[in-house]
């Protein structure tokens, strides 16, 4: 659920990636877009194969995470980049969306998508980045040292 006014996003389609969310004002730095809602889903009895359609289960906690409505325009159209805008913050059982900086006008969204290091049941990998970044590192999986880091951060939140 965007949490900014709709006069200052909008849905573009992308060069490769989609839809994305797209500034069409200036949104400053430390802004809340909105929080990743939905449907909570238990995670040991998801059938990921649901999700051949694109990368839209959020997680949530070691239980639980969220599946979005996907007929509805929302956060959840917000792509990955190996180097966002915008981050995300999980907090209370709440999952929100920032700006980590000043967002230009007709500059897109961008969150790091955190996907845990590739393993053996992801051959072959479907999580090909093309965000264009100078740093891409071609996939949107974390490195084992970026996981252990993320996961550190996230205990001391909660």
């Amino acid at each position: 659920m965007f949490l900014i006014k709709k006069d200052f996003w909008q849905i573009k389609k992308t060069k490769s990636k989609g839809r994305g969310i797209f500034a069409k004002k200036k949104i400053k730095g430390k802004t809340i877009i909105g929080e990743y809602t939905g449907t909570k889903v238990k995670i040991e009895k998801y059938d990921l194969e649901q999700d051949k359609a694109g990368l839209y289960l959020m997680f949530l906690n070691d239980k639980y995470a969220i599946y979005p409505d996907l007929t509805k325009i929302d956060i959840h159209l917000i792509n990955h980049s190996c180097e966002p805008n915008c981050w995300i913050l999980n907090v209370s059982g709440k999952v929100f969306f920032f700006t980590l900086r000043d967002i230009k006008i007709g500059e897109e969204l961008t969150i790091s998508y955190l996907l845990p290091p590739k393993d053996k049941t992801c051959n072959p990998c479907p999580h090909n980045c093309y965000c264009g970044s100078q740093k891409c590192t071609g996939t949107m999986h974390q490195t084992l040292r970026q996981f252990k880091r993320w996961q550190a951060f996230q205990e001391k939140l909660c």
